[in-house]
Parts: structure tokens; C-alpha cells; sequence
């Protein structure tokens, strides 16, 4: 039984494209989490955007039943394109193993006249999610292609002056909105009397309080005014206000300036020292004399960021040739980007695991289609050819923005030196474990981010596991940063159970590790390069698909044994029952070379970029 697409809804309001779709075929027990995305390509750029599944469950017939559906605004589709005179639109399935790239479809077959209706039917006075101007928007006539795998959207004529360039306008609008704003501010200055009566009506309980503001006293007082300034002003004010309009006021100023044509600058906001594949990068290039090499690196919350920090990041942002950066920060997307720069993600994960971006669109969590983060990358670099289109789709850019060049920090795995010294650095400090069987325990957090982040130390206790196992292993905690809570070691075993999760790098203590217990983190990348038997502890699987998902199939892609209860964890240990025969196709899938050279493939990369 072949799987069947069917189009149940397909309708244009003005900017809106609402698109329902069902999928059935064979059931496959195996799969939790299947996908539909469509694929949006105006020519010049593709975008992959995810098909919320709504519903899903095995039918009396042994076929399995899919419907999803979404709506998208053709507006934010492309990024700095956000008027297309043509749209094509094509389906992708992913489900288990199987994969159905340019789909073909039918329209819902219980009407007759369900062609008709999809193509001719248009509605106006669609909400705008807040736009407060409305825009000229496209009337495009819907049509599909003879072999019904794609939806053509084709601007109807006599619209000639949409697509018009008009940055001159633009400028002009923006000169007058600021005037307007600053006016407004020097207003709200003068109500700040009022606002300050008003702020003290609600601490004295004559009025209600803001509930957005927590804190009660002087405090209250304070950001009460200041929340009825930002609210009349239409800005922000404050301490971080200033910061980021200072930024962004330094960061015209450098878009003046010509672009340093040998300027590469390294820009993170992840950590504050040249580590990660900033470093093995660095090492790369840094021997040029022709390049002039600039680094930002404050892994401060942004806003807490020093303001040195942001001046100087604006700066090279504005007056570098090759911008790299290693992981999200919303600064980037705030500033734009120069046309004859190049901004390069290094991302910091190996394979495609956990969902992230633009595919959590439509997810709790997930970003706004508006949302212009990741999306002015030139490129990005991934560990194989296969998770390109994932982290184009997560990153929301087109696919062949994305290169397989590996990931740096990896060539370490191949470094038989380096693994020696880290080995024997590692023993040195720690020499009761010389002769002990090593258990790194290393699972990812639980809850919404760097400030709520948690794991449930119940859950494993790594005293009772170590008294379970017999002595036979040392113990490793390593928790994620975002983990704020720890596990308690028992004093008389703290020479034998060791939380390693504030001064260590991960990818060192793999060196000297013999079993990897963990559950959803990317380390299963980094270990399937040493061959480490690994063990995930999955006891909130179902959780965890509900509620993040994930790229593939998780209990078809992870390379060892899952587990979901403690002892079947102690059984799988003792019994030494990792299933190991998965590790080699998870490495070829997700690494295309092994080979230590990602450094200076990815470097190539750098350097073509400034050639340009």
C-alpha cells in the first residue's frame, strides 16, 4: 500500500496561505513523531516549513492516519525577498524510512467542485498578528502543476508597482518614525508625575497592580513608571535599552566605513574564550599575516552583556568581510548585514537530533514566522550532506546555504596525541579512578532554558547506582549548563563519584570514559566517534516527542541500547547489553568524512568567502 496525500484545504487570504493535508499508508509501529513539510521555492530561494501534524493513529486496517496543517505567511516565506511574483509549492513526507520528496497529491475527493473551490477561493480582512500598518499585498492566482506534486502561486497582472524598489521611501519612513519616537519620549518625560501617582494608586491597592511586574515596594514603583513610558513611547527605555540602541547607533556608524576586505571576526555569545570550533579554526588561520582577526567573546546573558562587549561586536559586525559566530544570539539579527559581508555559522551540535528553529514552528516554544533570526546566515556548516535540508529548515535558509565540511572541534577524535595527554592530565588529577571503570553520566536538561533548566536527580541516583554496580565504576556527572540543580554525592563517595559540570569540557571527558549513560543530548555524536558503549535513559520518552521532537525516528536512530526504567539501566550494565551494532550507521549518517580535517575544510570555506 503506496501513502496517499490528499489537500482537504487550500486557501489564500491576502498574505495567508492556510493548507490542510492527510497521509496514509502502512503503519509502522516504530514511528512516534511523523513529518510533512512544504517546500516554497520562488526561483532564487527554497524554504522548508513544517505541516503541524494535528492528528495521528493507526487505523482498523493496519494503514496509519495523518492530517496537518498550517498557515503561512507569504510575506516572511523569503528572507529580503518579501514580495515573489512566483511560488512554488511542493509536499515532503517523512515517515520511518520512508521519505517522499515532491509528493503527489489529490484534493478532497468527498466534492466534486473541490478543484474549483481551492483555486478560485479568496477572503479579505485577515488579522495581520499585529501589524499596525497594513501592506500592499499580492494577488496571485493558485494553480497546480500537470502532475500534481506542486501548488503554483503566480502574481496576477497589473501589479507592477509592488514589486517596485523603494528604499528610498523606506529610508524616509524610518527617518520620520524616529523623529515621532523621540518626540514621544521627550512627552513621556513630562507624565512621568503621572505615571509615578499612578504607580503609587496601585502599591497603596486603590487600583490593580501590573501582574508583569513582580516585585512589590520602590522596585514596583520604578518599573511601573518605566513600563507605562515604554508603553507610551512605543520603545523600550532602560538600562538595556540604552545598551542596544547604543549598539545600533555604533553599528550605522560603522556601515559608513568600508568593509575591511582581510577582516574576519570572531563573535559569540556563548562563551568567553577562543574555544569550540572557534578554536580549531583559529588554528587554522591565525599564521596568515594578510588577515586582520577581531574577537568578541561574552558569554553573558544579553542583557547583562557588557556594553564594551556590544560596542565592539556592532563595530566588526559593520566593518568585517566574514562574520562567525557559534550559536543564537538574538544581537545578530538585530543589526543588518552588509551586502559584500559573509556571516557564517559554526554551529556548536554534530548531527541532526533534537528539532530546533523554524522547525518548532507552529510548537510550543517556537518562533513567530516574522522572526528574522538565523535566517541571514550566507552559511552554515554540518557534519554530513543528509542533515543539510534539517538545519536549513531549522535555520529557515536555503539549502545549499548549508556545507558539509564537518564540525571542527572533532578533529581532536582523531588525534591520537591529544587523547593521550588528555588521558593522562585527566589520571594525574584524579588517580583514585586510574584503575576504575568509568561511567560518564551525562543527560540534558529538562524545562524552557538557561533559567528554568532542570533534571530530575530522582531519577538516577548516582550513589545508589554506584552502590548497585558493586564498586566495579567510577562515576562522572557531567550535567548541561542549563541544569541548576545537581546531585548530591554522598561524602564517602566522593572520590568515586565526581560532578565534573562546571569545570570540564565534555568532549575531554570522553577520553576516559567506558559507558555513556545519557538520554536526548547531542554527546551521543561526539561518542560514537570513540566507539564509547552507550546507554539513553529515556524514561520521559513520549514526553520529550510531544513536546520537542525530534529529526528522526529516536528509538530507529540512537546508537545503543534505550532504556526507560533504573533497573532496566543496572540489568543493561551488568550485563553489558549496549547493542553496539548500531554504532557504525549512526556514524555514516551523520559524518560524511572521518578524517580530523573539518578544520581545514571548514577554513576553506572562511577563506573562499573573503576572496569574493
Amino acid at each position: 500500500m503506496d501513502f496517499k496525500l490528499i489537500i482537504h484545504r487550500l486557501i489564500l487570504r491576502e498574505d495567508k496561505l492556510e493548507l490542510a493535508v492527510s497521509a496514509s499508508g502502512p503503519y509502522q509501529e516504530i514511528v512516534r513523531d511523523p513529518k510533512l513539510t512544504v517546500i516554497f521555492d520562488n526561483g532564487t530561494q527554497k524554504r522548508r516549513l513544517p505541516l503541524v501534524v494535528r492528528y495521528y493513529q493507526q487505523e482498523k486496517d493496519g494503514s496509519c492516519y495523518i492530517m496537518a496543517s498550517f498557515t503561512y505567511n507569504l510575506k516572511y516565506l523569503f528572507y529580503g525577498q518579501p514580495k515573489n511574483k512566483h511560488i512554488e509549492c511542493s509536499l515532503e513526507l517523512r515517515y520511518g524510512h520512508t521519505i517522499l520528496e515532491n509528493a503527489p497529491f489529490t484534493v478532497d475527493p468527498d466534492d466534486e467542485k473541490a478543484l474549483e473551490i481551492l483555486v478560485k477561493e479568496t477572503a479579505v480582512g485577515v488579522d495581520d498578528s499585529g501589524e499596525q500598518n497594513r501592506h500592499a499585498f499580492v494577488d496571485y492566482k493558485m494553480s497546480f502543476s500537470k502532475d500534481s506534486t506542486k501548488v503554483l502561486l503566480d502574481a496576477k497582472p497589473g501589479q507592477e508597482k509592488i514589486f517596485k524598489e523603494s528604499r528610498l521611501r523606506d529610508g524616509v519612513n524610518a527617518v520620520v518614525m524616529w523623529f515621532w519616537h523621540f518626540v514621544l519620549f521627550c512627552v513621556s518625560v513630562l507624565l512621568i508625575p503621572v505615571f509615578l501617582i499612578d504607580a503609587l494608586l496601585a502599591v497603596f491597592e486603590f487600583q490593580g497592580k501590573n501582574a508583569k511586574i513582580p516585585e512589590n515596594g520602590i522596585i514596583y514603583v520604578l518599573k511601573h513608571v518605566r513600563s507605562k513610558m515604554d508603553s507610551f513611547c512605543k520603545v523600550a527605555i532602560g538600562i538595556y535599552a540604552t545598551k542596544l540602541n547604543t549598539m545600533l547607533v555604533v553599528n550605522w556608524i560603522a556601515n559608513r566605513f568600508p568593509i575591511k576586505k582581510n577582516r574576519i571576526a570572531f563573535l559569540s555569545n556563548r562563551r568567553d574564550d577562543l574555544s569550540g570550533n572557534f578554536e580549531f579554526v583559529h588554528d587554522i588561520i591565525k599564521d596568515n599575516p594578510g588577515l586582520d582577526l577581531r574577537y568578541v567573546l561574552d558569554s553573558n546573558e544579553t542583557k547583562n552583556m557588557r556594553l564594551g562587549s556590544m560596542i565592539r561586536m556592532a563595530w566588526y559586525f559593520g566593518t568585517s568581510k566574514v562574520i562567525l559566530v557559534d550559536d543564537f544570539s538574538e544581537l545578530f539579527f538585530k543589526m543588518p548585514k552588509r551586502k559584500g559581508t559573509y556571516l557564517i555559522q559554526l554551529w556548536h551540535a554534530c548531527g541532526a537530533f533534537k528539532t530546533f528553529g523554524c522547525t518548532r514552528m507552529g510548537r510550543p516554544g517556537g518562533p513567530s514566522q516574522q522572526s528574522p533570526n538565523h535566517r541571514s546566515y550566507d552559511y552554515a556548516t554540518v557534519s554530513s550532506g543528509e542533515i543539510a535540508k534539517f538545519y536549513a529548515e531549522g535555520f529557515g535558509i536555503s539549502e545549499e546555504k548549508v556545507v558539509a565540511t564537518g564540525i571542527p572541534r572533532t578533529d581532536v577524535f582523531f588525534d591520537e596525541e591529544y587523547k593521550k595527554k588528555t588521558r593522562e592530565a585527566f589520571y594525574k588529577e584524579y588517580p583514585k579512578l586510574q584503575d576504575k571503570k568509568i561511567i560518564l553520566f551525562a543527560p540534558t536538561f529538562r524545562g524552557n532554558g538557561k533559567l528554568s533548566g532542570y533534571y530530575p536527580v530522582d531519577r538516577l541516583d548516582v550513589n545508589r547506582l554506584y552502590e548497585d554496580l558493586g564498586g566495579e565504576y567510577a562515576i562522572i556527572v557531567k550535567h548541561h549548563p542549563f541544569v541548576n540543580n545537581r546531585s548530591k554525592i554522598e561524602k564517602k563517595y566522593q572520590d568515586l563519584i565526581i560532578d565534573l559540570s562546571d569545570n570540564s569540557e565534555l568532549n575531554d571527558l570522553l577520553f576516559v570514559t567506558d559507558v555513556l549513560i545519557t538520554d536526548y543530548s547531542s554527546v551521543v555524536f561526539e561518542a560514537s566517534l570513540l566507539d564509547i558503549p552507550m546507554l539513553l535513559y529515556a524514561y520521559d520518552l513520549d514526553r520529550y516527542i510531544s513536546s520537542r521532537g525530534f529529526y528522526y525516528e529516536y528509538e530507529d536512530m540512537v546508537p545503543g541500547k534505550i532504556v526507560r526504567t533504573y533497573t532496566d539501566l543496572v540489568a543493561a550494565i551488568e550485563s553489558q547489553d549496549w547493542e553496539n551494532d548500531k554504532l557504525e550507521e549512526f556514524k555514516k549518517r551523520f559524518f560524511d568524512d572521518l578524517d580530523g580535517k573539518s578544520s581545514q575544510r571548514t577554513a576553506d570555506l572562511i577563506m573562499s568567502c573573503l576572496e569574493k
